[in-house]
């Protein structure tokens, strides 16, 4: 049974890259062999090419010679071309040393024309007539002419040459040169002709050359195989031709030569080799033509002792390496390079079975652009900028494989149209991330914008902290707060007025929440619940829950003057509001509570409920700023200014753990009113003296510091107690009806 996964299963963002790598796919694949492609693919490749070389180039086979016509040669034998009796007699020459005659003889010219002295002609042939050694002279097809030529002249014969056997529909494959330029008539039945064809691409570097060429009805051999065919004594019904396949050699004596051809009978060079030097100590090492004719000269003359030269049974070719000289052309490793090393390169290559492997362009630009999903998923969730240094990675990375490739079995890889249709896909995808990331912000800025800090959301935004439903564990800071006696507000204003009175005092204390990074989580009327930490981590949460409780407290008798200012605007119950805060720290379960259709981050745990009965209790102990234990201690490690009084160890109703309280008296030491230091002096006093059973010291230290206190009742609108006041009056309780013995000095909250 087939499952079938519907599309819808696919996030839609991925739909629109595999969108685009399927068009990035088809349109490199369909463009990769329109010219800029294609000269970017020979850059890619010549690239590959000269890595190859400086890694490395083994040694040639040593069976191929070059004759150089070099500089020295043109300094010694005069301008080129040379008179033909001077090759004339070189040939004589090596046919007649059995220690230096060559395999064969191949000359990369083309003698089209007659001299201008019959006598030099014969003198250049004779040597070749008692066939000594096979000698392959150069010949070119004309694709504008139709025919056979010589001399300008319609030819008539081929002399020794035989086309290679060919079945009409084999050579109906291949594309038709139309016409032949052959040598001089002299030439033809002392030597056989190959084709000198090697037509440059654009860039003009010669990466192919013709392995069989057909003119018309007849198909010739190129250079490379007319010499190698005469090197292993092989006539043409040895030779069988597959376009788009090989050309097969048979051997006497058994075994065989499969040499790659493409459709058209084209040879791909294995580049390896280029003139010997310091950048290719293991490059070709040529004869001078100079050197070895003065060499011979003297032996033919008079006789002399044999000159030690190491062209027996070699393939010996003769070609134009001097700089200046029409031969002359650019090569993958070169700039500037002999055009004759394109047919040693490419005996050296059929020599060795050294061949080329071009492999198709679709798998490679399929495997790539799979590849370049592949790596977008695993890095989706990763930073962009990694994403962005990942990437070019995986390109070199590439690119050096297909150089591997080329190293280890001489495969070449198409490059160019596959990183161009990677490097689109990739475009896209860092594009659609952009467009996300900047979505991904605007959405936060909008879900957070109006409950926490613009720092704060620029961090969750850079954090890529997009919310979701779920919670999770972390160490926070709850606040709650609440005005006290806010329900007596709404009998005496109009809902309009309250409204604004609400947005004023609620504005003026989520401001300081936002500015000491606090979240909001929610307004419940006048009371507000936010968080330190949490939404994201703040290693400060409780110094930061503090001070902001603190410069509340400040803000709000700010406002009370301001509104006092307004005169009849307000009533007096709006001068005299207060509000109560609660704070506790401690590890709470934070995230997005609700159904995914909407949800609200926020906290939950037992920390979240001692803070909100801190905020109620505060009332209890006539303050307006109650916190725990955990959160002064955390506050004041975290390097907090804030003046901290303890109050009392107490177990609120709905708890049976005790808990230290602490109220916040100032948001520094310089904010505490005259006397308020010797009062927190008094109250610490009287309470070392209440947890000691100590009454009558504690009810006096804390009498003596009710006086001091910096909120008076009666004095002070609102203000109904203050902690001196409640403790000298639990005390005298207390002396009344004493605990016992085992009194632990924790009171027992009935009531939230």
């Amino acid at each position: 049974m087939v499952k079938i996964t519907s599309t819808r299963m696919i996030p839609f963002a991925w739909r629109w890259r595999l969108a685009a790598t399927v068009v990035a796919g088809v349109l490199l694949g369909g463009l990769a062999d329109t010219l800029p492609l294609r000269r970017l693919e020979w850059l890619t490749e010549d690239l590959r090419l000269e890595l190859r070389a400086w890694q490395g180039v083994r040694p040639p086979t040593g069976e191929v010679l070059l004759l150089a016509i070099d500089e020295q040669s043109l300094n010694d034998l005069g301008q080129w071309p040379f008179a033909r009796s001077v090759h004339g007699q070189l040939m004589d020459w090596l046919g007649r040393a059995p220690e230096m005659k060559p395999a064969v003889l191949a000359w990369d010219f083309l003698f089209a024309e007659e001299s201008f002295d019959p006598e030099v002609d014969r003198l250049f042939a004779a040597p070749l007539a008692g066939g000594a050694y096979p000698v392959v002279m150069g010949a070119f097809s004309n694709p504008a002419a139709t025919g056979v030529w010589s001399q300008g002249k319609p030819a008539t014969r081929l002399g020794l040459t035989l086309p290679l056997p060919c079945p009409p529909a084999v050579r109906n494959a291949l594309p038709d040169y139309r016409s032949l330029q052959l040598p001089i008539t002299s030439l033809l039945d002392v030597s056989r002709f190959a084709l000198l064809d090697a037509e440059a691409d654009a860039d003009g570097v010669v990466r192919r050359i013709p392995l069989v060429v057909r003119v018309g009805d007849r198909v010739f051999p190129g250079l490379a195989l007319g010499t190698l065919l005469a090197y292993w004594k092989v006539e043409p019904a040895q030779v069988e031709i597959r376009p788009g396949e090989a050309v097969i050699v048979h051997v006497p004596g058994g075994g065989e030569h499969r040499i790659p051809i493409d459709a058209r009978g084209d040879y791909s060079l294995n580049y390896r080799y280029e003139l010997r030097e310091k950048t290719f100590p293991a490059g070709i090492e040529p004869l001078s033509y100079s050197k070895v004719h003065e060499a011979l000269l003297p032996w033919a003359l008079y006789g002399d002792k044999m000159p030690v030269l190491t062209t027996a049974g070699k393939i010996l070719i003769v070609g134009e390496v001097a700089s200046g000289l029409t031969d002359i052309g650019p090569s993958p490793l070169r700039g500037q390079s002999a055009k004759v090393l394109v047919h040693i390169n490419a005996m050296e290559n059929m020599l060795r079975a050294d061949y080329l492997r071009r492999t198709p362009l679709w798998p490679g630009l399929a495997l790539l652009l799979v590849a370049g999903l592949a790596t977008a998923w695993v890095l989706d969730r990763l930073k962009f900028r990694v994403y962005l240094a990942i990437v070019p990675l995986l390109v070199l990375l590439v690119a050096a494989g297909t150089w591997g490739a080329l190293v280890a079995g001489s495969f070449m890889i198409p490059l160019a149209a596959p990183l161009l249709a990677f490097g689109l896909q990739q475009s896209f995808v860092v594009a659609q991330k952009i467009r996300e990331e900047q979505v991904q912000r605007e959405r936060i800025r909008r879900m957070f914008g109006s409950y926490v800090s613009p720092e704060l959301v620029r961090r969750m935004v850079e954090a890529r902290a997009e919310p979701q439903l779920g919670g999770h564990e972390d160490e926070i800071t709850a606040f709650f707060s609440d005005i006290q006696g806010f329900s007596s507000f709404s009998e005496v204003l109009s809902a309009g007025d309250l409204v604004e009175l609400l947005n004023e005092y609620l504005g003026a204390m989520t401001d300081i929440l936002q500015e000491e990074g606090g979240a909001l989580d929610k307004y419940i009327g006048d009371a507000v619940v936010a968080m330190f930490g949490g939404l994201v981590p703040l290693a400060d949460h409780a110094r930061r829950a503090c001070e902001a409780a603190a410069r509340m407290q400040l803000r709000q008798a700010e406002l009370r003057l301001y509104w006092r200012a307004q005169g009849d605007r307000w009533p007096p119950l709006v001068h005299a509001m207060r509000t109560r805060i609660g704070l506790n720290s401690g590890r709470v379960v934070v995230g997005n509570m609700g159904s995914r259709h909407r949800f609200n981050y926020t906290m939950m745990g037992d920390v979240v409920n001692l803070a909100a009965r801190c905020e109620s209790g505060a009332k209890s102990f006539g303050v307006y700023t109650l916190v725990t234990e955990e959160t002064a201690k955390a506050a004041q490690a975290a390097g907090c200014a804030c003046v901290f009084r303890a109050l009392d160890r107490i177990v609120v109703k709905g708890r049976t753990l005790p808990v230290e309280v602490f109220e916040i008296t100032a948001l520094s030491s310089a904010h505490l009113p005259e006397g308020g230091a010797r009062c927190l002096e008094l109250f610490a006093a009287g309470r070392a003296h209440y947890l000691a059973q100590e009454w009558s010291e504690a009810s006096r230290c804390f009498d003596e510091a009710s006086a001091l206190e910096p909120l008076q009742p009666g004095r002070d609108e609102g203000v109904e107690s203050n902690p001196s006041l409640l403790m000298r009056d639990r005390c005298e309780k207390l002396r009344a009806q004493p605990p016992g013995p085992d009194w632990d000095g924790v009171y027992r909250m009935t009531s939230k």
